[in-house]
């Protein structure tokens, strides 16, 4: 079978984020899933998900990922602590450090991104660390906690590090719930790194949405060649014939070289399982037949694998 990596997805503990990151949450889920039959869309099967999704050592994840054929996923630690408060958190460098030792239990299957908000002090040396010690693969950044991308005293030492060493950028893109601020994850802000850095490797989560700024986000990635789009999150909003269209339209303008495949998936079932969602781009060829257009096997292979091989470098890191 091809490979199948999922670029964008989380392993979690209860005292990995503030609790107030989540606050309102249930009411959102259940009208953002409201379409779907119930337990999904009822307010409780938030709560009630979430107090078994606990999975810091990745082994549900894995087991997940067995039943999805999914070869490999990539964790994105997120740091909420300086825009949220850190009251109960276990310190930002020791989240990343968890994560990495779920990489040394699952060689191969899982990799991690070191995540970290630019404005902390140390921000340049939690990265270096986990790069260095711990065998962080690419940074993820949350700007919704309060910063712009283009930020030039902010962000861009993090950015040069990264030159340095080839290695990604993630960025969480769109509309956030909550206490985040919304307007901070506009594509338009990356599209300003992306000139100053023309040779770093960009990625929009989520693709900035596909309910918020996705099209937007098409645009910058259309203009911007080191720009790349990540599909997690798609999978609650979109139709199979939606998803279809929409392949076809981003392939056409930037390329499948560039769509990379992911889920966002932190131990909760929003709507799709992993393994539909997989099914759904290995669908994609067929659908397309019946619409009248074309996707060759070998795109669906890029944008379900082997994109996010090539973008993060996995065959420098497999051990």
């Amino acid at each position: 079978m091809p490979l199948v990596v999922d670029c964008h997805m989380h392993i979690m503990e209860p005292d990995w984020n503030p609790m107030n990151v989540s606050s309102g949450m249930a009411e959102s889920w259940a009208r953002q899933v409201r379409w779907y039959e119930p337990p999904k869309s009822d307010p409780e099967y938030f709560a009630e998900a979430w107090s078994v999704a606990a999975d810091g050592n990745g082994d549900k994840a894995v087991a997940r990922m067995d039943e999805a054929g999914v070869d490999a996923s990539v964790m994105m630690p997120m740091d909420h602590g300086v825009g949220l408060g850190e009251e109960g958190v276990i310190p930002i460098a020791e989240k990343n450090r968890l994560c990495a030792e779920a990489t040394k239990r699952h060689p191969g299957r899982l990799y991690t991104f070191c995540g970290v908000d630019p404005r902390r002090p140390d921000a340049l040396e939690i990265l270096t660390t986990a790069v260095d010690q711990w065998g962080a693969i690419g940074l993820k950044l949350y700007p919704t906690n309060g910063f712009y991308p283009d930020d030039e005293d902010v962000v861009y030492p993090l950015y040069r590090f990264l030159l340095e060493r080839d290695l990604p950028v993630l960025l969480h893109q769109g509309h956030s719930a909550g206490r985040h601020k919304s307007k901070y994850g506009h594509p338009i802000y990356v599209d300003s790194a992306a000139a100053d850095f023309p040779d770093l490797r960009f990625i929009l989560g989520h693709s900035a949405r596909y309910e918020t700024w996705a099209h937007e986000a098409i645009s910058v990635a259309i203009y911007k060649t080191n720009v790349h789009l990540d599909m997690s999150l798609w999978q609650h909003w979109i139709s199979p014939d939606e998803l279809t269209r929409k392949i076809v339209w981003m392939r056409d303008r930037i390329g499948a070289d560039r769509i990379l495949f992911g889920s966002d998936m932190a131990g909760i079932e929003v709507s799709l399982t992993l393994k539909q969602w997989v099914d759904q781009f290995r669908m994609l060829p067929e659908w397309a037949k019946q619409l009248g257009y074309r996707i060759p096997q070998h795109e669906i292979d890029q944008i379900l694998g082997e994109n996010t091989r090539r973008v993060y470098r996995l065959d420098h890191h497999t051990p």
